[in-house]
């Protein structure tokens, strides 16, 4: 990984466990678009958020339903302007108490040091059990 890659990383992670504003409006691209697929209704950040705006809207409402526990990275990939991480994490569901344990991927397109688009594919029956929304067979 190249030290411009690891360094806009290193910002993103830091002003976003710091919710450092200013620090994520340096790191993230006016148009970022964040994609989250998981089915619908099912968790109430998943979906399509476009711009600066959106991202925000995106964090706070993982942030309204989600406490970051812990966060390992596992893996990192970079091919040309594309980084994907790997990363296994903790989070606990502020609804219900429930810890969620899953692995995830982030996928990011950086551009000029700043991220243009950013996918998350996660357990979504692991959240969506943790979220009360799905039952254990």
């Amino acid at each position: 990984m190249s030290d411009a890659v690891r360094e806009t990383l290193d910002r993103y992670y830091a002003a976003l466990k710091a919710g450092d504003r200013a620090g994520l409006r340096g790191v993230v691209a006016d148009d970022i678009e964040v994609h989250y697929p998981a089915p619908e209704g099912l968790l109430p950040w998943a979906g399509d958020w476009r711009g600066f705006d959106g991202f925000e809207r995106f964090v706070a409402t993982v942030g309204e339903h989600l406490v970051i526990d812990a966060v390992e990275p596992l893996e990192v990939h970079v091919t040309g302007d594309t980084v994907v991480t790997v990363l296994r994490g903790e989070w606990t569901v502020r609804a219900t108490g429930c810890k969620v344990r899953t692995e995830t991927v982030n996928m990011f397109t950086i551009q000029d040091g700043r991220i243009t688009r950013y996918q998350v594919f996660s357990d979504t029956a692991a959240l969506g059990l943790g979220l009360g929304r799905l039952a254990a067979a």
